[in-house]
């Protein structure tokens, strides 16, 4: 089975929820190391690899046929379960070779959450705020919590007021709109106003999150991932530089 979910739903977490023996790619990562922890662990009854779609080279071969070949050692009796970030299709299976049956065979996607499903970590939300919640996040495990606990310590899901979840939305694909924020268009303006000249992070957080009291809480990732934003936007009209340990010019 392959079970599909995208960045922030926690498809480990599911995963290390069925039992079995748990392959965490970011801990085992070669193919040798993988094979060894299979090797040595008594557990046939239910293999979970997380997660498939990192693996997907020739140096894998191996594994994959010796994963078939385990199957057809105990078949009826050993299941695999594949967490994947996207669908594996047609394309994998000459690397995956006899086990891109097993792999395609089911697939299923991880669901949002439901509001009634919401960890809101002992503090109590009004309808209104769950309703918000929902709206932003889209159920999604990881955007949920960060929505959660910006509203129960007293901030706003604003995003030109949390670069934290500006940044978080954009990595789970929530945020696509060609169109810009408010923060983005604050940004651009900065620097055409400083055209040719290289901006720093320091006054490109200043200037684009005016009503954030501590700059320190702006991380130099936050402020890389909207200029990656903006670059996307703007592609087609200006060239935007980045001038490593310096800042950003646009011309």
């Amino acid at each position: 089975m392959q079970i599909v979910a995208p960045v922030g739903y926690g498809k480990s977490r599911f995963g290390r929820s069925l039992g079995g023996l748990f392959i965490d790619t970011n801990l085992f990562q070669t193919p040798e190391a993988i094979l060894a922890a299979i090797k040595s662990s008594p557990e046939r009854k239910l293999i979970i690899l997380d997660s498939l779609d990192r693996l997907l080279s020739t140096e894998y071969c191996a594994l994959f046929s010796y994963l078939k070949a385990l199957r057809d050692e105990h078949k009826y009796q050993l299941a695999y379960v594949f967490l994947t970030s996207k669908p594996i299709g047609q394309t994998a299976q000459k690397l995956l070779g006899d086990l891109s049956y097993l792999v395609s065979e089911h697939v299923e996607n991880l669901p949002p959450l439901e509001t009634s499903e919401y960890d809101l970590f002992g503090w109590k939300a009004t309808p209104a705020q769950l309703t918000a919640i929902a709206k932003v996040s889209h159920g999604i495990p990881a955007v949920v919590k960060t929505c959660v606990l910006i509203l129960r310590d007293g901030g706003s899901l604003n995003l030109d007021q949390n670069p934290q979840l500006a940044d978080i939305l954009a990595k789970t694909g929530l945020v696509k709109s060609a169109e810009l924020s408010a923060s983005e268009t604050r940004l651009l303006d900065l620097l055409l106003a400083k055209k040719e000249e290289i901006v720093s992070k320091d006054i490109i957080a200043q200037t684009v999150y005016p009503d954030v009291k501590n700059y320190s809480g702006v991380s130099d990732h936050a402020i890389d991932q909207l200029v990656h934003r903006l670059r996307e936007k703007i592609k087609d009209k200006y060239s935007l530089q980045t001038h490593r340990g310096l800042g950003y010019k646009i011309t």
